[in-house]
């Protein structure tokens, strides 16, 4: 018993200091502030993935197209920055369009989101043209 204990104290636990971002969400909903419009997502498989210092961010719907992002939390900010597209078999590619990500609810390379909820099962986040709403797995 004193061989588990001794065991137990000398592992040192990571903790990424991400709260309750870290984990796998769904993407659920999408408000188009700027015309009041709503897209249903629930029934689509859009994912982000958060851990450590990354965000994978995965439409599964089109064909395993998914996007590593850096990001930078605060209290009230998530900065989304230096994207790159998840092309395993030939590297990771860094991100030039944005219009290539923009089905993730990211409309720029670089893009800050206002953090309007986030607790252990939702989350919401806002631009000044989008409000993405997701639900943690």
């Amino acid at each position: 018993m004193a061989l588990v204990v001794a065991a137990m104290m000398s592992c040192e636990i990571e903790m990424s200091g991400n709260g309750d971002l870290d984990g796998y969400w769904h993407l659920v909903r999408v408000d188009t502030l700027t015309t009041g419009g709503m897209c249903d997502m629930s029934g689509k498989r859009v994912f982000w993935s958060v851990q450590s210092s990354l965000i994978n961010a995965t439409d599964y719907d089109r064909q395993y197209r998914g996007y590593f992002f850096h990001f930078d939390k605060s209290e009230t900010t998530l900065r989304l920055f230096d994207p790159y597209a998840d092309k395993r078999a030939d590297g990771d590619i860094k991100v030039e369009d944005p219009s290539e990500i923009s089905h993730l609810g990211i409309n720029a390379l670089d893009e800050t989101f206002r953090i309007e909820q986030l607790s252990g099962s939702r989350m919401t986040i806002a631009t000044e043209q989008l409000r993405l709403s997701f639900k943690k797995m």
